[in-house]
């Protein structure tokens, strides 16, 4: 078997580059496995069971996976009115579904996370100029909280580009150049037909993001979060929202080396590697493979299909996703 490299020799073969990251479900499943796997959501599901079933049918756990399956049966049944219109009506139950059991299963706020995991994941963000996640928890947002306030320029400055707007949120203004992106949205950013905002610990009422979005949420207002289950309609939304549109394109302008890190490289994200694909100023890809849950024939593979410009061009490498020590 092939030995994976240690993440710490993927650091020091790019010492001469700039370095970015994109971060997948790995990151947040290595904080707490039980919270962001896909399994686990399921159970703690509200879905009626006669949705849940529907996971069982298509013989998966993965939320996206069944929207995309339903779509597939919009296309086929596209002359059946009644049932391309049912099918929607279910696809919309179990995205809501997942961002309410997400919300509901998250820590509380971010004083529930040890100081030194934070600073341990600090640690590791450090090491990248721009931060990229299509991750739409709150870990990163409250990693980067926590950074301002605790006013160490050690992890150097982590920006998101949002600007004061009122005391209980920032509205997206591109007044300062951004180096943290949320690709697909994320509980904390909500949007009107003009503007993008993000909301902010409530210190007037003293109410934590966390009660704020279940608040939301109870009243229909869904926050900013993309989870179509196929790739199309994923930049379809993308290019609907002028904040998700510009974080997009930088992923394609970045130069030096590009970390993707706790990412199962899977299909639905391809409208990511696609902008990955046209970006040339990229020198190297290093992918991180999870020992316990993937190989690196198979991490490969997927490699293979998903970046196949870097592929070509004898780009890519990869490292032991553990080794990596965040959390």
């Amino acid at each position: 078997m092939e030995d994976i490299p240690e993440f710490e020799d993927a650091i020091s073969e790019t010492n001469d580059y700039p370095r970015n990251v994109l971060l997948g479900n790995g990151f947040s499943r290595e904080y707490d496995d039980a919270a962001f796997n896909y399994k686990h959501l399921l159970e703690d599901s509200k879905l009626p069971q006669k949705l849940k079933f529907l996971f069982e049918i298509f013989k998966t756990e993965d939320y996206e996976r069944v929207i995309k399956n339903l779509e597939t049966l919009e296309q086929i049944f596209n002359n059946k009115g009644n049932i391309v219109n049912e099918l929607r009506c279910i696809e919309e139950l179990i995205k809501r579904d997942l961002v309410r059991t997400i919300t509901n299963k998250h820590p509380n706020s971010q004083y529930e996370i040890e100081p030194e995991r934070k600073v341990a994941t600090l640690n590791f963000l450090s090491l990248f100029t721009n931060i990229f996640t299509v991750n739409y928890d709150l870990l990163l947002y409250w990693l980067v909280i926590f950074n301002i306030k605790d006013n160490n320029k050690f992890w150097g400055d982590m920006n998101d580009g949002f600007s004061w707007n009122s005391p209980k949120d920032c509205i997206w203004k591109l007044k300062v150049i951004p180096n943290v992106f949320y690709l697909h949205g994320g509980l904390h950013l909500f949007h009107n037909e003009r503007d993008t905002f993000k909301i902010i610990y409530d210190n007037e009422n003293k109410i934590c993001l966390l009660d704020q979005i279940k608040a939301y949420i109870n009243n229909d207002i869904s926050p900013l979060v993309i989870t179509e289950g196929n790739s199309k309609d994923k930049k379809f939304w993308i290019d609907q929202n002028n904040y998700l549109q510009y974080c997009y394109n930088k992923l394609s302008e970045i130069s030096g080396v590009l970390f993707i890190h706790g990412h199962s490289l899977n299909e639905t994200d391809q409208h990511i590697f696609d902008a990955i694909n046209k970006n040339l100023k990229i020198k190297k890809i290093y992918i991180s493979v999870h020992k316990d849950t993937e190989t690196l024939d198979d991490k490969k593979k997927l490699a293979k299909e998903r970046l196949k410009m870097f592929y070509s061009l004898r780009r890519l490498r990869y490292y032991d996703a553990d080794s990596a020590n965040i959390w």
